[in-house]
């Protein structure tokens, strides 16, 4: 399969809600599905956009946002020895089944790391825990480090059963290179 990353455009939306549909069947993920998707997928704060084609079909798409919806914001910047304005967070990360396998989310993720990283910001995310479906084991791999756990300050459903989340810092490109 062929694919292509590019920079996210408007008329790439109905095929992203498209392809998060079919992962959020498969996968569960986002883990409620969004009254307004075309919304979920253009948040405030968002810095840059990718999607990932294949055949012309949207089969992916990453957010770079400005960090200000990190759960543990000021704790992840402690930990990467930074003010919090100088975080990025990778956001509404999702590759479709189809599309799976072949190096689709780490090329993503690299390209979102490459361009924080031009604009002097290390990334970061929140990510549910592997329990809830979190893919924690990509970003591990990666060489991501997870600096903190909390509940998800989102979760509108009973707190019994909240879900765990884990913030992730990215490696830092800037020692990586210098």
């Amino acid at each position: 399969m062929q694919t292509n990353i590019r920079p996210r455009r408007d008329d790439d939306l109905p095929g992203c809600v498209a392809a998060l549909r079919i992962v959020q069947r498969q996968d569960a993920y986002p883990l409620v599905w969004p009254a307004d998707p075309v919304g979920w997928l253009c948040p405030k704060g968002v810095l840059d956009a990718w999607v990932c084609t294949a055949e012309d079909e949207v089969v992916g798409q990453l957010l770079l946002r400005d960090g200000g919806d990190l759960e543990l914001r000021d704790t992840v910047a402690g930990a990467a020895g930074l003010p919090a304005d100088r975080l990025a967070s990778v956001s509404r990360l999702f590759v479709a089944p189809r599309a799976r396998g072949t190096g689709l989310a780490a090329r993503l993720i690299d390209t979102a790391v490459a361009a924080a990283a031009e604009q002097g910001r290390r990334c970061a995310l929140d990510v549910l825990d592997a329990r809830w479906g979190g893919p924690t084991a990509l970003y591990e791999r990666l060489g991501w480090r997870r600096v903190a756990t909390t509940s998800a300050s989102w979760w509108s459903g009973p707190d019994a059963e909240r879900p765990v989340v884990h913030s992730y810092l990215a490696p830092d490109r800037t020692s990586i290179h210098a």
